[in-house]
């Protein structure tokens, strides 16, 4: 008898609970698989993908975050105390915030946490010349002002409303000073972990695994709390990490939808398909394709797209997850619905731009494994239209990495994630502040200008009826001139070892919350 698909969704969380059974991993240990190679796990800044960002928060952490598996809710629930136990805006000043910091905390080399080190890992991102276009995605840090060991103040050179959601990133993890400055050479510090989280570096073997020991003297370890190690795998191939799993010698693996079915079947394991805030997209390079740069064309392009069918296909047919653009609810505009799937208007548009024949995309580059199947789909509708799509094709992190920073991929299907799941971050993979933006909206679009000059009055504006004004306008630039391919909301399929308790995956599938995981007596 098939065990039933445990379905999640948005704001609806069913009772879950896993059936204990013995595992062949050893006892105390977690093996979570990731699919991406890690390269940096000792500069939570430099971090670049989603594995690197997974192992970060196992080792650092940030003032304030905003997820709690072992929460009722079992999801994102809100701001709340990591390394600040409480925070608000100083009176008075729409430019400061201040924050009461964790006492008795200590760095995995035993220094005491204290307010020199928020002053050093806040600032440090902002000097001149810091090599990492991320700075918090763009947020304007003045200074940090220590007031006593136990307290700051960050000030800012303008309002930031959004300040602690901000915080909650990666890049503004708390590093241990004078072990990096020890270090020197900032080229060092990726492989060279200081942190206060739950765990602690063990050993590295490169695209194999990295290990990691328990942190006996963390200060959020939950009652059951028995972990001793955690292991994060390297197995690039779904298939290969799903049958670890079904020979129990792994914990916790993202699935492929087509996988989940296996997976549920198999002894020993239980599959949870949660809800995310990871938006299947695909950039159009303007830059690189002429048509692109007509935005009739990139009308076309989302008309083409049946979403219907792509939702039944690879998000298990729950329709609310279709996209209406980059802004995840419940921020979304509720004015706008997506794209229908209407090939005629798309050949209409076509044909109005001057490309009654179609035209010609040599490749789709898929940046991540979760984008390829979307991006096959994508291509087939383009097809459809006259659209000669040439070769998806997953391209080596390496290569995403070079790519990305010299903005020169083309078309390419990437899973973008919402860590902070504001307005304002949801619309930065639009900005052409952010470095890594392959589209080339700001160079080509009429409308760019105009939602650019709303987006700098949308991150300093206190007043919420004025943010969610500019919010929803700024939506409809982008339902009208689209940059990017809208698809759908990407479910986080996982399967899960049925010895382990305490598991429930973050909606952004950036981080987990690994202090609650245990293996279960």
């Amino acid at each position: 008898m098939k065990k039933p698909i445990k379905f999640l969704r948005h704001g609806i969380i069913p009772a879950f609970a896993l059936s204990a059974i013995a595992g062949a991993v050893h006892a105390n240990t977690v093996t979570y698989v990731l699919y991406e190679t890690i390269d940096v796990f000792g500069d939570p800044v430099m971090n670049v993908n989603y594995s690197e960002q997974m192992v970060s928060k196992a080792l650092f952490e940030p003032l304030v975050w905003d997820f709690d598996a072992r929460a009722p809710e079992g999801k994102k629930s809100g701001i709340r105390p990591a390394l600040a136990t409480e925070w608000g805006p100083v009176e008075g000043n729409d430019n400061a915030w201040w924050f009461k910091l964790r006492e008795g905390v200590t760095f995995h080399n035993g220094v005491p946490f204290t307010a020199e080190a928020v002053k050093w890992s806040i600032e440090r991102p902002f000097q001149e010349g810091f090599p990492s276009g991320d700075k918090f995605l763009g947020v304007p840090i003045d200074h940090v002002e220590i007031v006593n060991d136990h307290e700051v103040i960050i000030h800012t050179t303008e309002p930031v409303p959004i300040l602690p959601e901000r915080l909650s990133r990666n890049g503004a993890f708390i590093m241990e000073p004078g072990h990096y400055e020890a270090i020197g050479n900032i080229d060092d510090y990726r492989l060279n972990p200081m942190g206060t989280g739950p765990y602690m570096l063990n050993e590295y073997r490169p695209d194999d695994r990295l290990i990691l020991d328990r942190n006996d003297d963390y200060w959020g370890w939950p009652e059951e709390a028995n972990i001793q190690k955690l292991v994060f795998r390297n197995i690039p191939e779904e298939s290969t990490a799903l049958a670890e799993l079904i020979d129990l010698n792994v914990d916790l693996v993202r699935l492929r939808p087509d996988l989940v079915e296996t997976a549920q079947n198999a002894e020993g394991v239980t599959t949870i398909v949660a809800p995310s805030l990871v938006r299947g997209m695909l950039g159009l390079n303007m830059d690189m394709y002429e048509e692109l740069r007509d935005p009739r064309v990139r009308q076309a392009l989302n008309y083409a797209i049946d979403r219907d069918e792509m939702v039944d296909a690879l998000a298990f047919g729950n329709q609310d997850l279709q996209m209406v653009n980059v802004v995840n609810p419940p921020n979304d505009n509720p004015n706008l619905d997506p794209y229908p799937f209407d090939l005629e208007r798309a050949m209409e548009l076509l044909a109005e731009a001057g490309y009654p024949d179609g035209f010609t995309i040599d490749t789709i580059d898929v940046m991540t494994p979760e984008s390829f199947n979307y991006a096959e789909i994508a291509a087939a509708y383009w097809r459809a239209i006259g659209v000669n799509v040439g070769e998806v094709r997953q391209l080596d992190w390496s290569v995403v990495r070079e790519r990305w920073a010299q903005r020169t991929l083309s078309v390419h299907a990437f899973a973008w994630s919402a860590a902070e799941n504001t307005p304002e971050t949801d619309m930065w993979a639009v900005h052409d502040g952010r470095q890594t933006n392959s589209t080339h909206w700001a160079t080509y679009s009429d409308r760019y200008q105009e939602w650019e000059d709303m987006y700098s009055e949308l991150v300093v504006t206190i007043d919420a009826d004025r943010r969610q004004e500019l919010n929803y306008a700024m939506q409809e630039i982008l339902h009208e001139d689209p940059p990017w391919l809208y698809t759908y909301l990407m479910p986080i399929p996982m399967g899960v070892n049925e010895r382990i308790g305490g598991y429930y995956p973050h909606p952004s599938m950036l981080l987990e919350d690994w202090a609650s995981i245990y293996v279960k007596e």
